[in-house]
């Protein structure tokens, strides 16, 4: 017969507190109730780690309903901009004794493997970066579900879930009306890739096409990469490009990275950036500071999401259903000297 697992009662006896004192001081939770002394709370966890009890979170998940478990729904490979939010998301979470778990959409079957994630409640709420494969009558059903939700999109409208809006589609097509402005004919774009290797028709490639059409100006396929999830490929793609004979006056790349890496190899052919090759990126990360020439770029004036998960959080906490309101987070064309 196996041993018998210790039970919070076991661990109350042995650190002379209430059953209630242990379970405050094991889930980590603080719903406004006022915390057990320092001295209480070592007691505690002395007589956890004496006993060896481990918390069966299968069954206090089943009894409360909740899992304690949020998540980061993302299109893969993760950014600066992605990483950030992770990392604020895992502090508020650990604050309140939650866990935080990423869920990567690579391609369209790891996004409905991430559905069901969703669906069969594994976690209590997430949050959703944009171009992430659910629409709003999903969303909705899950929030009638009980996930708190908080989703960033320029389209849906909040139904249960919040929506954050960018306006990703306007300072995109800013950065290719800068460029047009300036002479540009010729404009290269780094995009990102689609499960097949092709560019990716997004709202970034779409507002540069959008652009160029309003002024009359022919899209050249040829000009269009998918590597700007690569830095590598970036960086090949755009030597390639300069060394057409008819090469491209201006890029335009899907992230600040894949410029940079444009920038270095303009430069390492000898081309003068801008006065060569105007070079703008999206994304507005640090490193975009730190190359020379500072990369004019797309996107949040600061990589601040504190209010963002503060709502989920909100959320989570509130004793009934919140209704679904709109966050503004604008993008904005971000004018440094590389274009």
């Amino acid at each position: 017969m196996p041993p018998r697992r210790p039970t919070q009662r076991d661990i109350a006896e042995r650190a002379g507190v209430s059953t209630a004192t242990v379970s405050y001081v094991l889930s980590g939770r603080r719903g406004g109730v006022k915390p057990p002394p320092p001295e209480t709370r070592e007691r505690v966890l002395r007589a956890v780690a004496e006993t060896g009890y481990q918390l069966d979170h299968a069954g206090r998940s089943l009894r409360r309903q909740r899992t304690d478990v949020v998540a980061l729904m993302y299109p893969a490979p993760s950014s600066p901009w992605s990483d950030r939010l992770a990392e604020e998301l895992q502090v508020a979470a650990a604050e309140r004794g939650f866990a935080v778990v990423a869920l990567p959409v690579i391609t369209s079957a790891s996004g409905a493997a991430i559905l069901r994630v969703l669906r069969q409640r594994y976690i209590d709420g997430a949050v959703l970066l944009p171009d992430c494969p659910l629409d709003g009558p999903e969303l909705t059903a899950l929030a009638a579900q009980g996930q708190a939700l908080v989703v960033f999109d320029d389209d849906l409208e909040p139904d249960g879930f919040d929506v954050v809006r960018q306006h990703r589609s306007s300072a995109c097509r800013a950065a290719t009306e800068r460029l047009i402005a300036a002479g540009h004919r010729r404009i290269a774009v780094l995009a990102h890739a689609d499960d097949h290797g092709r560019p990716l028709a997004d709202v970034k490639l779409r507002s540069h096409l959008d652009a160029l059409a309003a002024h009359g100006i022919p899209a050249d396929p040829g000009l269009i990469r998918p590597v700007a999830d690569s830095r590598s490929d970036a960086y090949a793609a755009v030597r390639d490009l300069l060394r057409l004979p008819d090469p491209p006056t201006a890029l335009l790349s899907a992230t600040d990275r894949a410029a940079v890496d444009g920038i270095w190899a303009a430069r390492d052919l000898g081309v003068d950036v801008p006065g060569g090759l105007a070079v703008i990126g999206i994304g507005n990360i640090p490193e975009g500071l730190m190359i020379s020439p500072p990369l004019t770029t797309v996107g949040a004036a600061a990589l601040d999401f504190s209010r963002e998960v503060a709502r989920l959080f909100e959320r989570l906490d509130a004793p009934a259903a919140l209704p679904g309101v709109e966050l503004a987070t604008p993008w904005e064309l971000i004018v440094r000297a590389s274009g």
